[in-house]
């Protein structure tokens, strides 16, 4: 089950730039990390109101799960794995699967409008 919204991600040209811009906004970094695949720099930000937002600088713009991360939102789950099978179940399609991530275990969907949505478990 979905147990809470976690954030927006977006695509930015210069992350200390972008952390600069929302930071005037009142967001804090509560992580800063790399990825290695696909190649990015990123940051996770949070604002007093509970809203985050996760922010991508990518070195390699080609690899192919570029195109799935760069705009999404993300949620969580206590069960990653019956929640991603009710969304392919009305007619999303899996574009990453289940992965050890930085902060999470996640899959990525893209729902049949074309949005992708990240579904995260946190792991204990």
């Amino acid at each position: 089950m979905i147990t809470r919204f976690w954030h927006v991600g977006m695509t930015v040209d210069d992350l200390d730039k972008a952390v600069e811009q929302y930071e005037v906004l009142g967001y804090k970094v509560t992580q800063r990390f790399d990825k290695e695949e696909p190649q990015a720099i990123a940051a996770h930000l949070e604002h007093p109101t509970g809203s985050d937002i996760e922010l991508w600088q990518w070195q390699d713009r080609q690899h192919l799960h570029v195109q799935f991360m760069k705009n999404h939102i993300a949620l969580i789950s206590d069960n990653i794995d019956d929640d991603v099978w009710a969304l392919v179940e009305q007619g999303a399609e899996v574009v990453i699967p289940k992965t050890t991530g930085v902060l999470v275990t996640f899959v990525f969907v893209r729902d049949p409008s074309g949005n992708y949505i990240e579904i995260a478990e946190e792991r204990t």
